[in-house]
């Protein structure tokens, strides 16, 4: 299973002005199908390393549907996936969506949670995902989310944490009820920082980071905000797994090209420069074995 944060990923035609609602200037078809075609890019990466594409792709700061539709394309690695997606009403224009292979999951249901902290206070920042599955015969619970930021002096910390507080209780009721679950995303805070749930879901990302290994970084410093969580016993047990393990997908054909920030992702646009790389964040991936 695979978690991306594709940075601001907008199809051309949301720019209205010079400035679009990404915050992208110059934004423009070239430079869209450009990353389009690097993020397909992406999947072939991930299938030649591991010898097959992740079954379920949680993705984060998706601008449109279409986006979607054209990444998995003819001419894409993931041409059979489902798209789940619902727009939210971020401020940014931004939703998270889930892609999955057909051949392995029938979806059951989606819907999308909204934990409004403040209900005088309009809702402006991402919904999560919630998709059930039908996997061997048994139900299998995917989140996907994107978090309230840290912009602003973290201006949104208590929404954030109201939302992690919310989720937390939902997926503490399902895990009692027996329900195996998954939960991806980017929670803008790295895996020690924050209660995700960790005393309920097994969070692997946390030794990772431990061990100075980041998903993006902000200047200088290093963050793991991109993690998978999993309820262990459930998913062990009901699917007859022996072994998980889990990375960041941080190789070099993904970073930056000179020595000095050779450690970060290569982004398509740094502030408003445009820098033609794939995303200021790597992939995460958990891999379950049989």
């Amino acid at each position: 299973m695979m978690f991306y944060n594709v940075e601001n990923l907008f199809p051309p035609d949301s720019v209205s002005d010079e400035k679009p609602a990404s915050g992208f200037r110059n934004w423009d078809s070239y430079k869209y199908s450009l990353k389009i075609r690097k993020l397909s890019t992406v999947f072939r990466f991930i299938e030649e390393d591991y010898g097959q594409l992740p079954s379920i792709i949680g993705l984060a700061e998706i601008g449109d549907r279409l986006v979607l539709e054209d990444l998995i394309n003819e001419n894409s690695p993931i041409q059979n996936y489902e798209i789940v997606y619902q727009r939210s009403q971020d401020s940014r224009g931004l939703s998270v969506a889930l892609l999955f292979d057909q051949a392995k999951y029938t979806l059951i249901q989606f819907n999308t949670l909204k934990f409004q902290m403040d209900e005088t206070v309009a809702f402006d920042t991402r919904d999560i995902l919630h998709a059930e599955f039908l996997f061997e015969g048994k139900k299998l619970h995917v989140f996907v989310c994107h978090l309230p930021s840290k912009r602003e002096k973290d201006a949104k910390k208590a929404q954030r944490n109201y939302i992690i507080k919310q989720l937390r209780n939902t997926i503490k009721d399902l895990v009692e009820e027996k329900e195996p679950i998954i939960l991806m995303g980017d929670f803008n805070e790295n895996p020690d920082a924050e209660d995700k749930g960790n005393d309920i879901l097994k969070n692997p990302f946390e030794s990772l980071y431990l061990n100075n290994q980041f998903s993006t970084y902000h200047g200088k410093k290093g963050l793991c905000f991109d993690q998978i969580l999993y309820s262990e016993d459930l998913i062990l047990n009901q699917f007859n797994f022996q072994t998980i393990s889990a990375e960041i997908y941080n190789t070099p054909r993904l970073r930056n090209k000179d020595r000095k920030n050779s450690s970060y992702p290569m982004r398509t646009y740094s502030g408003s420069r445009y820098m033609g790389g794939y995303s200021d964040h790597f992939p995460v991936i958990v891999k379950l074995a049989k």
